[in-house]
């Protein structure tokens, strides 16, 4: 799966850089919200609807960026599923 994703990695052109680059920002915008519930370990103002319904989405673009051979789509769903989970075990977790 990541030969064929990354085979057309040689010729990329600048439109793929700006996707590639969407891709990081929009992974990045889960980590402070991560870290902030590891470090307070409160994940109380979190809903399990949200949660489910972003794992749902992001796994979503994830089949249709592994369809599509769309490396951009593809690098950024699967971080922000892992980020998604990690928040979902955070708050399975951190229950008082």
């Amino acid at each position: 799966m990541i030969y064929i994703c990354c085979s057309n990695f040689k010729h990329m052109q600048w439109i793929d850089y700006v996707g590639l680059f969407g891709a990081f920002l929009s992974s990045v915008t889960f980590v402070p919200q991560v870290y902030k519930a590891w470090q307070s370990r409160s994940t109380g103002d979190l809903s399990y609807w949200m949660l489910f319904i972003l794992i749902g989405n992001v796994s979503t673009w994830l089949f249709y960026g592994i369809v599509k051979k769309d490396l951009a789509i593809i690098i950024a769903n699967c971080i922000i599923l892992f980020l998604a989970m990690v928040l979902l075990y955070f708050k399975i977790s951190f229950k008082k």
